[in-house]
């Protein structure tokens, strides 16, 4: 495991060690998971000692904080940017935002290729804030990730003016389950091909994008009040 995570690059004085340790934490962290990697790795593999990571960061919990501290704006200033070109696109047109182009906004850092490791680190936030939520993870929810969920839900609203704009709380709450789940079950022998007995397959991007963004709309756009007898 070590091998694959070790830059062939070799290490000089003249790098920081703050920012080597980041590095090598980063994808140490999105390829194991935090829970799974030791002080003692990350030391081996940054080149540096405990004191170092603790002088920097002062413990591991702290090393991931520093990541996602860094990785949240970033990733959702990105997302960010995206909503407003599709809300100005349907503004300048009168018409309604696309719900599915919110959600592919919303999912790009998850399912995009180009954000891979990002976007594992992103879930295990998600997922580590869901099922073991800490002062670290409700610092880093509530500070990056509660406001950019106001303005989606908001969004939504504008694209689905049929429906009780208070039911966007509970959709974009089941939306990010959804997607932050089918993100972590890309590799081989995921669960959809298990189930499709090997006709289908999640490690497929697009596939995976689409058929997500199909479940995901119908349940934020449809209006179950309207659909009952």
């Amino acid at each position: 495991m070590r091998s694959s995570l070790v830059s062939d690059k070799p290490h000089t004085g003249a790098e920081d060690t703050r920012t080597r340790i980041l590095a090598v934490a980063t994808k140490a962290f999105a390829e194991m998971g935090i829970e799974n990697v030791s002080m003692r790795e990350l030391t081996k593999l940054a080149g540096a000692n405990v004191a170092a990571i603790n002088y920097h960061f002062g413990s591991k919990e702290g090393l991931a904080e520093s990541i996602f501290e860094e990785m949240s704006p970033r990733l959702n200033n990105m997302r960010l940017r995206e909503l407003e070109e599709v809300l100005q696109e349907a503004a300048a047109q009168s018409k309604r935002p696309s719900v599915s182009a919110i959600v592919d906004s919303f999912t790009r850092p998850y399912l995009d290729p180009a954000f891979s490791q990002e976007g594992r680190l992103l879930a295990q936030l998600v997922l580590k804030h869901r099922l073991s939520p800490s002062p670290m993870t409700q610092r880093i929810i509530s500070r990056h990730f509660d406001p950019m969920a106001r303005q989606y839900m908001r969004a939504f609203a504008l694209a689905c003016p049929d429906v009780d704009p208070d039911k966007f709380a509970w959709r974009y709450m089941f939306m990010t389950g959804a997607v932050v789940l089918a993100a972590t079950d890309q590799n081989k022998g995921n669960r959809i091909t298990a189930l499709s007995e090997g006709r289908l397959d999640a490690t497929q991007p697009d596939a995976l994008a689409k058929e997500l963004r199909e479940f995901v709309e119908g349940g934020l756009r449809f209006d179950f009040e309207s659909a009952k007898p």
